[in-house]
């Protein structure tokens, strides 16, 4: 076990106990504005947003992440499976938009999974540490990211057998993986665990900026992330707060990147809704949409 203490056989066989239903598949991520217009994103903007907070993590009370160069490359297609159908995504007709982060896609399982499946392993063939934290990144999903957090809370879904299946054969080749890249080295445990949360605390700041964080057009919320590794080999942790501090901009106590401030950005579609209800014209206006460069600041 780490000294974080994510150990991760345990967390294994307790998320196997989990009971099975599917919640529905999940593809753009969306945020709706009060004009009736929306920002609509691909899963690769977000990890593109959550890659730039990799980049910057650290300074003289946070590590550096290390590897650095794998953290970097899973951070970026941690939900690239995503790419198989983001072309022409599916369509929710009712709303006028492509499905959203959360909502049910009917009939979609089969395709998730198989795109989830492809995407770890096109990972993995590049650089196995990075395919293994993006295939416990997926896992962790089904499981409320392995209870690393008490803050955001999640709620723990029940999963369909073909997720537990799929989840099942992604574990059994992340072990085999954690076996080979562990001998003769002692932090690995540690190491593995800090740098797994880490990139939730990633997917979650991206999310925020995304979707999850408004209080208005242009106006965050307040959002604690709790327990954040601070340095590894350390059982040391954080309680990390963003607070709102003007439009687009946010302030953080502790503040755990290399420069303040940081802008970062993130790529949307600003989409108005289709002029008809049905799966073609929402899909036209999806890929006519005007695209849009979205830049956030973030202080001590």
């Amino acid at each position: 076990m780490g000294k974080l203490g994510l150990c991760l056989p345990e967390a294994f066989h307790t998320a196997r106990k989990s009971p099975a239903l599917y919640s529905g598949g999940k593809a753009m991520v969306v945020r709706e504005l009060p004009d009736g217009r929306c920002l609509v994103s691909t899963q690769e903007d977000h990890a593109e947003l959550a890659a730039q907070f990799a980049a910057h993590w650290g300074n003289r009370r946070f590590s550096q992440l290390r590897p650095f160069k794998t953290m970097l490359f899973a951070t970026m297609f941690h939900d690239s499976g995503y790419r198989e159908f983001e072309g022409n995504p599916p369509i929710n007709i009712e709303k006028g938009r492509p499905f959203a982060l959360r909502e049910e896609v009917p009939g979609f399982e089969t395709t998730e999974l198989n795109a989830y499946a492809k995407n770890v392993e096109w990972v993995y063939s590049h650089d196995p540490y990075a395919g293994l934290l993006v295939s416990m990144h997926r896992t962790g999903l089904w499981h409320n990211r392995y209870n690393v957090f008490i803050k955001p809370a999640m709620r723990l879904r029940e999963r369909s057998v073909a997720v537990q299946t799929a989840k099942e054969a992604l574990e059994a080749r992340q072990a085999e993986i954690k076996r080979a890249l562990a001998a003769g080295n002692a932090v690995f445990e540690n190491e593995l665990a800090y740098n797994y949360r880490a990139l939730q605390v990633f997917d979650l700041l991206s999310l925020y900026f995304c979707c999850d964080g408004y209080d208005g057009e242009d106006q965050f919320k307040p959002y604690t992330v709790t327990p954040v590794p601070v340095v590894y080999d350390s059982d040391e942790t954080v309680e990390l707060c963003l607070l709102p501090n003007g439009p687009r901009a946010v302030r953080m106590e502790p503040y755990p990147f290399d420069v303040s401030p940081l802008q970062v950005d993130l790529r949307v579609r600003l989409l108005a809704p289709a002029g008809e209800k049905s799966e073609q014209a929402a899909l036209e206006a999806y890929q006519r949409a005007p695209r849009r460069l979205l830049t956030f600041e973030l202080t001590r």
